[in-house]
């Protein structure tokens, strides 16, 4: 006979806890930042007596014998929990129990349920599978998402208490001053970008847009090559270009090897020495590429955490571009505003999460050509407003391309930034290297 299996609980840790909150109602505010919901709790009548705790502590009461059955009493439900003497029993019984331990009671809840909602996610997802009405990426991305919000779930940050969070902010501002540091967050390989931005910090959506020609992906990659040699790990996804003319950008611009000459395979002999001399070096850096014609934000949290293990760490992540990403949920009911508003939230959501820059590359609509100067600007971002309220930092890149004399003058322009200033930094685009240069103000105004 097939033994049944119980799902993961611990009536002990709950009655203990609900026993605590009659006792002394003014704690539930220790346990509140657990998250707890009634759900969270496997035994029906436990669920209705936090419900009922919650609401009278919400409702500015504090929570006891008499507010807390007065409450089941109006919702009908004190009889069915066992009335007043189940009350009595649960407050009997946490008699002994310490305040301190109130926070572990409610910890033990908290993981009990998470565990129970994993066995669902994990059965209901099986159950697809069996029937077979969905195919196989569908299935995964599902699964996966949902499991994600699992986790961002249980790893969500407590409640903390302002003099905790000062304390850890001076001393973040003290090691800054013994080091003389001016970065908070990882370069981009340009000073002057670093000034205004001050590095791109962990957690951050970073928005680089600009119109097709522009030089996104070189910018992109001249930044990410940057962060590598300064031994950042990072990682680089590739949608609409192949891996192949990703890895000859990145030779030429870091080799200073003419970009037509390394596609034709005439190559001079300077730069060919250049090339031997640096490729091993390049060749080293912890910088990887992924090519994915099909990319899921669930890929994305997937192939990030195997890279993380598989190097010790990662740094940043680039994405080449957003608008080409896909959701699986809407595949079926395509609505692109509505799905770059999904992935954009969720790139936010796994930059907090993995606790690293992200840098997306973004297309701007075709407005932006209806105005004489076509100079970029916020409202430009193809396709969703959702990409610049999700950003922390929104840069364009800018070139003249109509004048001859100017086109290669870039304006990279820092149109948002929540943690720094707005600026715009002046930069030589180098076509043939495909590599963007810091320009001086001689070589501005000879232009």
């Amino acid at each position: 006979m097939k033994q049944l299996i119980t799902l993961p609980h611990n009536l002990e840790a709950e009655s203990s806890l609900l026993g605590c909150l009659l006792l002394k109602g003014g704690l539930y505010g220790t346990v509140e930042e657990h998250g707890l919901i009634p759900a969270d709790f496997w035994e029906t009548r436990h669920q209705n007596i936090f419900r009922a705790i919650q609401d009278v502590f919400r409702s500015g009461r504090t929570p006891d014998l008499v507010t807390v059955s007065d409450e089941l009493t109006k919702r009908g439900e004190l009889e069915f929990v066992g009335g007043i003497p189940f009350l009595s029993d649960l407050m009997e019984s946490a008699q002994l129990t310490a305040e301190a331990a109130l926070k572990d009671h409610a910890g033990i809840v908290a993981d009990k349920s998470l565990h129970r909602q994993l066995i669902k996610i994990c059965e209901d997802n099986a159950s697809l599978s069996y029937r077979q009405e969905r195919d196989f990426d569908f299935i995964v991305n599902l699964t996966t998402n949902e499991l994600i919000q699992l986790s961002i779930k249980r790893n969500a940050r407590s409640v903390v208490k302002l003099d905790k969070l000062i304390d850890e902010e001076l001393g973040a501002l003290d090691q800054r001053v013994k080091h003389g540091a001016i970065l908070q967050g990882i370069t981009s390989g340009y000073p002057q970008l670093d000034n205004l931005t001050t590095g791109f910090k962990p957690g951050e959506m970073v928005v680089v847009a600009g119109r097709p020609g522009m030089g996104k992906t070189s910018f992109a990659l001249n930044m990410a090559a940057s962060m590598a040699r300064q031994g950042a790990t990072v990682l680089f996804f590739t949608i609409e270009m192949p891996s192949s003319q990703l890895v000859r950008r990145i030779i030429s611009q870091e080799c200073l090897i003419n970009a037509k000459n390394f596609t034709t395979g005439k190559i001079e002999e300077d730069e060919y020495e250049r090339l031997w001399r640096e490729v091993d070096t390049l060749s080293k850096l912890p910088f990887y590429i992924d090519e994915s014609s099909y990319l899921t934000m669930a890929d994305v949290r997937s192939k990030a955490k195997k890279i993380r293990v598989e190097a010790g760490k990662l740094d940043a992540v680039f994405i080449d571009y957003i608008q080409l990403m896909h959701d699986p949920s809407y595949d079926k009911t395509p609505d692109k505003v509505r799905e770059i508003e999904h992935i954009s939230h969720n790139i936010k959501l796994f930059a907090k999460d993995i606790g690293i820059p992200v840098i997306t590359l973004a297309q701007l609509s075709r407005k932006i050509e209806e105005r004489k100067e076509g100079v970029p600007m916020l409202s430009d971002l193809r396709d969703s407003g959702a990409i610049e309220q999700d950003a922390d930092v929104v840069i364009f890149i800018h070139r003249n391309i109509g004048k001859e004399s100017q086109r290669d003058l870039t304006s990279i322009l820092v149109k948002k930034n929540r943690n720094g200033q707005q600026g715009e930094v002046k930069l030589r685009f180098l076509p043939h290297y495909t590599k963007f240069a810091p320009i001086d103000e001689t070589m501005e105004e000879e232009n």
